[in-house]
């Protein structure tokens, strides 16, 4: 389910779904996935407002057993559309630029496919990774993925994409308008500045950066050392 609460969380102001229930045959994480044109989901993974009218864009498909979409909803919460995000085995992230851009993460298939607010696909960029340490068979094994999460930077050109790479515990640095990458922070390790399963990020305001860890249970804060123009 979905949860919209006051800016300090005291108050619950609106719930979309119900606890327990999901999009599926037999409502239950058992059954089959549904993708419903309901307001209904199995694993949402990511949510973006659209601050021109206040639409609801849900990636629905954390779970790789599950729903493998993009749901739009109203303000309200009532279903609008949605589409199904094919050969992707986790939608995982999502997060829509000021001109309309939809990016979202393919984190298994190491991709951000890039969408126009009604679905059409307009670009794929893929990002082929590393192991960081190579098994001694030589062969690599299931992995968290090289797209886990992504934020935009707040410049007004929205210049970079910062990506969580969770296969090389780093973040990568992409260029949006062409999908390169152009540099990256971090690496495997406890110490501040590295990396325990980095899971999400986000950019603030003033451009400060937030990767937040799930196995190292930290938030790391980095500061612009310059300017983006």
């Amino acid at each position: 389910m979905i949860q919209k609460y006051t800016h300090d969380g005291s108050k619950l102001l609106q719930q979309i779904g119900k606890k327990g229930v999901f999009d599926t045959s037999d409502g239950t994480t058992k059954g089959t996935p549904l993708n419903s044109n309901a307001a209904r989901f199995t694993s949402p993974a990511s949510i973006h407002v659209d601050r021109q009218n206040g639409d609801i864009y849900v990636a629905d498909g954390e779970s790789r057993n599950g729903n493998s979409r993009v749901m739009v909803l109203d303000a309200n919460g009532n279903f609008l559309r949605q589409w199904r995000i094919e050969g992707m085995d986790s939608v995982h992230c999502m997060e829509i630029a000021d001109d309309g851009a939809v990016y979202v993460c393919n984190r298994y298939g190491d991709q951000i496919r890039l969408y126009d607010k009604m679905g059409n696909l307009k670009k794929t960029f893929d990002y082929p990774w590393k192991p960081v340490t190579v098994p001694a068979d030589g062969k690599i094994k299931e992995s968290g993925g090289a797209t886990v999460a992504l934020a935009l930077s707040r410049d007004a050109a929205l210049t970079f994409v910062f990506v969580v790479n969770q296969n090389n515990s780093r973040i990568d640095v992409v260029e949006r308008q062409t999908g390169k990458i152009l540099s990256s922070l971090g690496e495997i390790g406890n110490l501040p500045g590295q990396f325990n399963q980095p899971h999400s990020v986000a950019v603030d305001s003033q451009s400060n950066l937030y990767v937040v860890e799930n196995r190292g249970r930290r938030i790391h804060k980095f500061k612009p050392v310059s300017q983006y123009e």
